[in-house]
């Protein structure tokens, strides 16, 4: 089942991610991604939305990365701009701007809605990648409420 095949565009720049890759971080994790979340990694993999659209980051995060962010391990041990996250009920996975990131919470099996500490972006990550695939600045105005 191919959820985000639309996201297979000039606009975007994703690198493939092996299966392997994804259950080592689990591994580490010690849990499975989100569903949604997982099933993302299966199809895309990890890299850079709309590159040549904005000029925040929009990263969506590889798995070991995500895993060394969730921990505060490594890189992220001692950052300052992951206390606001500390309360956290989701996965930290996209990363809008140093420090800004956008977690999808773990949800159904079939969904994950995606949020900005309290606020909701969107209902699902397939949502969330439909939305930012047509409009690169989307959740700018929710962030600005």
């Amino acid at each position: 089942m191919n959820v985000f095949h639309f996201l297979h565009n000039e606009k975007h720049k994703f690198l493939p991610l092996k299966e392997k890759e994804i259950e080592a971080a689990e591994q580490r994790l010690e849990a499975k991604f989100p569903a949604e979340l997982r099933q993302f990694y299966v199809e895309i993999g990890y890299g850079f939305a709309n590159r040549n659209e904005t000029t925040a980051f929009q990263r969506i995060i590889d798995p070991e990365s995500a895993v060394d962010l969730h921990l505060r391990e490594d890189f992220y041990e001692h950052d300052p701009d992951l206390d606001m996250y500390d309360e956290r009920e989701g996965f930290l996975f996209f990363e809008v701007v140093e420090g800004v990131y956008f977690e999808v919470r773990w949800g159904t099996a079939d969904t994950s809605s995606v949020y900005f500490i309290d606020k909701r972006i969107s209902d699902s990550l397939q949502a969330f990648f439909e939305q930012l695939d047509n409009d690169a600045h989307f959740y700018e105005k929710m962030l600005e409420e």
